[in-house]
């Protein structure tokens, strides 16, 4: 819950403040005199700018004095920065130059969303993902609101695609994440460890994505972070959840940030929900660090370095469905993560890279499973890369690059007995990328990746070929592409010689800006998995296979509805054919993480009079399959639909303090997820059963958010 509070300080960049100010404005064009839109004008040093309209205009107001350095960004050309008195930075026109380093360097967007940042992708701002109501300011349920994504389940992990959680990865600067997640107790919404604020640029994928990205089947989410934050600020947050405090130092060519948070859920809980006081011997409590820290090394290079902790601890009590055995459940869990990165690029244009990352995740539970065992579990993760690539001409670039996995886990259960085991290997792999300008409008990507997977010492040729061609206001592109991932630890430990799963990947895509405000996306996938674990017990080998096949649908839009109000919306819609035969099921079914048909409303009014931003978001879902013993076949039942309504709000009360609140289900729905069943039949000759559905079926939170210090509006977490 503390990373609600971390982002909400972003949202200083939604609201204009009251201060005396001085306005700019001008018009943006290339060298031929044309108007550029979606240009990014601001004021070095500040919060304060713009972006040009269609016909390359744009206006803003600052409260700087004084010299001013104007800085303007577009995608595909040179940065440009004009340094004057602000009185003398009006009625400008300004002419942007094409460079040949940046241009036409979008990927395939066949797949793809650019949610934060600049590119011809469908994207959004950090303000627009934590103001998506229903997204408690957590990356992966903003997401789960885009066309491909399935109604998360119980646990909120990202599923993606007919595709399991564990088939979608997190990427930070590159740079793999073993464990993305929080910990949460049974039954309960898991959260992203990582603020979006954090992040210049995040990329949702969904197939299709670079050979560069491995060990995934269904998506990848590559978050890069900010290469240079030039303002000093400190802030705290207090919450109904918790509280933080955060701050950046900022120097010449350096700086570094950090962020100190506690959750504890005893209050929000003793308070909402005294029925459960009963169930915990202790609530559920977090505490996290965070650091970022940058350097700039000559003109292009950034050395950055990115380190994130999280302890959680919690002791509940728990009654075993099968035996009515009451048990404490006694969790606790150690997560780190550290990366650091550098990345040039040369005055001939080449860009060079090279990472390492450290995952580490230990967990310890105490009447795990059944009173009077204990688990203990422990896998870590060193992830080295480096990379380069280079445009040799307009119409041809090459990339290249190499990296290596080395994983461990070790497992210990005791019980009766005591189950011990360890494994360890290394995934290999180096890529290769070429992309091809055949004109201004038609762009092919052949690549290519060769990896080895040390545990069965296999391997594979993993072959990657993209087309994109724009046509007016129209973008259509294809993408073909073999993917792999080794298999999930809880498997692999019982029998290292399992194989990597597989996936084929096919993706057609359409997609047309009517305007700046107005998009529509289509498109069609097919997935065929192979090599999926089958088995049970601990007897697990690797014949299962399966197909996943779909089409999702876009739309969204806005207007303005008055001076300084504005309406903005919305609406996705995915169907999903998904069956696979895996794990212990003898035939083809319909997993249980699958809903077939998904469909989302997004709504957001602002309304700058009142300084307020208000979010709506209503989801479906069909119901998910689960497996009837009563029945005869497999995966036999039917859940009943799901739907939630959400709201939050977002309240400047002065330049130095925000208020956020938000209510989850405000209809409180009563969701269900599937069903647990007895292993021996009753009285009456059925199996009886309980529903899985979540501990809280709402979420509210309120928090307040204060600026300590700082020349601009502060935000803990905006690294």
């Amino acid at each position: 819950m503390k990373l609600i509070g971390t982002t909400i300080f972003g949202l200083m960049f939604s609201i204009a403040v009251l201060a005396q100010t001085v306005k700019i404005k001008g018009k943006i064009t290339n060298e031929k005199g044309e108007p550029l839109a979606s240009a990014t004008i601001y004021i070095e040093g500040s919060i304060d700018g713009a972006s040009s309209e269609e016909d390359g205009t744009f206006s803003f107001e600052t409260t700087a004095t004084g010299q001013a350095k104007l800085v303007v960004t577009a995608i595909g050309y040179k940065k440009l920065v004009l340094e004057k008195p602000l009185k003398e930075l009006q009625d400008l026109t300004l002419k942007m130059a094409v460079d040949l380093n940046t241009l036409k360097e979008v990927e395939i967007t066949a797949g793809s969303f650019q949610v934060k940042g600049s590119g011809n992708m469908e994207s959004k701002n950090a303000v627009d993902l934590v103001t998506v109501a229903g997204s408690e300011g957590d990356m992966y349920k903003s997401l789960s609101v885009l066309p491909g994504t399935q109604s998360s389940g119980v646990d909120g992990q990202l599923q993606v695609r007919g595709g399991q959680s564990a088939e979608s990865q997190t990427f930070i600067d590159d740079m793999h994440v073993l464990s993305p997640y929080t910990a949460r107790p049974e039954n309960t919404s898991v959260r992203g460890r990582f603020s979006p604020f954090i992040f210049d640029r995040i990329t949702f994928s969904m197939g299709g994505f670079s050979p560069e990205y491995s060990q995934s089947l269904s998506s990848v989410q590559p978050l890069q972070t900010k290469d240079e934050s030039g303002i000093s600020k400190t802030g705290i947050s207090l919450m109904t959840t918790g509280a933080s405090i955060g701050g950046t130092q900022a120097w010449k060519k350096s700086s570094t940030s950090f962020e100190v948070g506690h959750t504890n859920m005893l209050p929000y809980s003793w308070l909402l929900y005294p029925a459960q006081r009963d169930d915990w011997k202790k609530y559920y409590r977090e505490t996290s660090a965070s650091n970022q820290t940058r350097f700039k090394v000559g003109e292009n290079g950034v050395l950055k370095s990115f380190v994130s902790y999280q302890k959680t601890v919690f002791e509940k009590n728990m009654t075993n469905f099968q035996t009515d055995e009451k048990r404490a459940l006694d969790f606790g869990e150690d997560n780190l993560y550290v990366n650091t990165t550098f990345r040039n690029r040369f005055s001939d244009g080449t860009r060079f890279f090279v990472g390492a990352a450290y995952s580490f995740n230990k967990r310890e539970i105490g009447n795990a499973s059944v009173a009077g065992d204990n688990y203990f579990g422990k896998q870590d993760e060193m992830h080295l890369k480096a990379k380069v690539e280079k445009r040799l001409s307009y119409l041809y670039k090459l990339g290249g690059g190499v990296e290596n996995y080395t994983r461990s886990y070790h497992l210990k259960y005791k019980l009766d007995d005591l189950v011990d085991r360890t494994i360890r290997y290394v995934v290999a792999g180096a890529y290769l990328t070429n992309d091809f300008n055949f004109s201004e409008n038609l762009i092919f990507n052949a690549s290519g990746r060769l990896e080895y997977s040390g545990n069965d010492h296999k391997w594979a040729i993993l072959p990657r070929f993209g087309l994109n061609y724009q046509w007016r206001d129209f973008t259509f592109s294809a993408a073909a592409a073999r993917y792999q991932q080794s298999v999930e630890n809880d498997y692999l430990i019982y029998n290292e010689k399992l194989h990597s799963e597989k996936a084929t990947q096919y993706v057609l895509s359409a997609q047309n800006s009517m305007s700046k405000y107005t998009f529509l996306r289509m498109e069609a996938y097919y997935k065929k998995y192979d090599n999926l674990p089958t088995g049970e017990k601990y007897a697990y080998s690797s014949d299962g296979f399966g197909y996943s096949r779909g089409i999702d649908i876009l739309f969204k839009s806005g207007f303005q509805t008055a001076r300084n109000q504005s309406l903005e919306y919305m609406i996705s819609y995915s169907f999903n054919d998904s069956k696979r035969k895996y794990l212990e099921y003898q035939s083809e079914v319909v997993p249980s993480f699958i809903t077939k048909n998904n469909a989302s409303l997004v709504l957001k009014y602002t309304n700058l009079d009142i300084k307020s931003i208000f979010g709506f978001t209503n989801q479906y879902a069909s119901g998910r399959t689960y497996n009837n013993p009563n029945l005869p076949g497999e995966m036999n039942g039917k859940t009943p639909v799901f739907q939630t309504l959400d709201f939050c709000w977002t309240y400047l009360a002065c330049k130095k303090l925000i208020v956020y609140a938000s209510v989850s289900n405000v209809l409180n729905r009563n969701n269900i997820y599937g069903y647990t069943y007895k292993s021996a039949k009753g009285s009456d000759g059925q199996y009886a059963r309980s529903p899985i559905r979540p501990t809280n079926g709402q979420f509210f939170f309120v928090g307040c958010f204060i600026t300590l210090s700082g020349k601009t509006a502060y935000d803990a977490s905006r690294f």
